[in-house]
């Protein structure tokens, strides 16, 4: 069957427990970017996961990324504002994540390193992975290879997995990086290949996330590890904006977890969970933009601007109090888990 032009299937149980789902919201549009489509969400409150029905079909995918955001080379900004941030991320990587960082202070960042929610997005940078020179690090949905031209200048060996064309030229031109275009199942990459994967808001994308981290399992190294960062179902701005929270973004998110759901995935293929998590780097970003979803009914380009001063401090307000929030439960926006393929 087709939705407005989409090829679909119709997915009504539970892709862990496979009991029958309950409609969640019903009727959606893309408000961010106009894909075509009408969309439900279902969710199984047993086993805390939400899906997309009816499910494009994998050949179809692409046609709802025709309006993405665009994959430019990303431009550092050159600003005394801009070199005190690199000044203070750099420190921090190289007091808490061992990397060596020429004109980073230790002790600077070990004093920053105390104010959690820098520390926070200072982290998130790196996936939270500690300095590994020469380890061999594959990103999938890498998109313009940016994160990996910085890991590789932090002493990582870099491969990407991309299956956007154009994001996949810039990572070639722009930085030079040996990126695939395609799937993660697609390229088939020979076993035990990478001492880490990550997947960095790419899971919710793909449509059989088993698939997805099965294959991550295969490509590892025996005590090799996978990062991943999602958006998580039981965060704070949920729970505040219901159908009106960012992180849903249908139809692109076809999948979307808590903690519980996550790690029952990850355990379903065979990885053990290292470290399992709730981060609040992104809440006030998710602040506003569901402020105005729920405003305006959309989000042209998935981007406030314009932000008064009164919205700027609603969103720090907000960040800070689900900062404190993530300390006694997983409510920060984001999931990050740490799992491992066992030697």
């Amino acid at each position: 069957m087709t939705n407005e032009g989409i090829t679909v299937s119709i997915v009504e149980n539970c892709p862990l427990c496979k009991n029958k789902g309950k409609i969640l919201y019903q009727n959606l549009r893309d408000r961010l970017f106009g894909a075509p489509g009408i969309w439900n969400l279902m969710y199984c409150a047993n086993c805390e996961i939400a899906w997309l029905n009816p499910m494009p079909v994998p050949e179809d995918i692409p046609k709802l990324y025709k309006e993405y955001f665009t994959h430019e080379a990303y431009n550092p900004e050159e600003s005394a504002i801009a070199g005190l941030k690199k000044l203070i991320k750099y420190s921090i990587l190289k007091s808490t994540y061992g990397y060596h960082m020429d004109g980073a202070n230790f002790l600077l960042g070990k004093l920053l390193s105390l104010i959690g929610p820098l520390e926070d997005i200072v982290g998130g940078s790196v996936m939270y992975l500690k300095s590994f020179p020469k380890g061999r690090l594959l990103d999938v949905g890498c998109g313009n290879g940016f994160f990996l031209y910085q890991m590789k200048k932090l002493g990582w060996e870099v491969v990407g997995v991309e299956p956007d064309g154009d994001a996949v030229k810039v990572a070639h031109e722009k930085y030079g990086l040996e990126v695939f275009q395609g799937t993660l199942e697609d390229i088939n990459f020979p076993e035990n290949s990478f001492d880490v994967i990550t997947m960095n808001h790419v899971i919710e994308h793909v449509p059989d996330p088993f698939s997805t981290l099965k294959e991550c399992k295969r490509v590892l190294k025996p005590g090799g590890k996978v990062v991943v960062i999602t958006p998580n179902i039981k965060s704070l701005a949920n729970n505040i904006f219901g159908k009106d929270w960012r992180g849903w973004e249908p139809p692109r998110h076809l999948f979307l977890f808590s903690s519980k759901s996550l790690k029952a995935c990850a355990e379903h293929v065979g990885l053990t969970v290292d470290k399992l998590w709730t981060v609040s780097k992104s809440a006030r970003y998710v602040w506003w933009a569901s402020r105005e979803i729920k405003r305006e009914g959309k989000l042209p380009g998935g981007q406030p601007k314009n932000l008064s001063f009164g919205l700027k401090l609603e969103g720090f307000v907000f960040w800070a109090l689900e900062y404190l929030l993530c300390k006694i439960k997983d409510v920060g926006e984001e999931i990050v888990m740490i799992a491992k393929k066992e030697d």
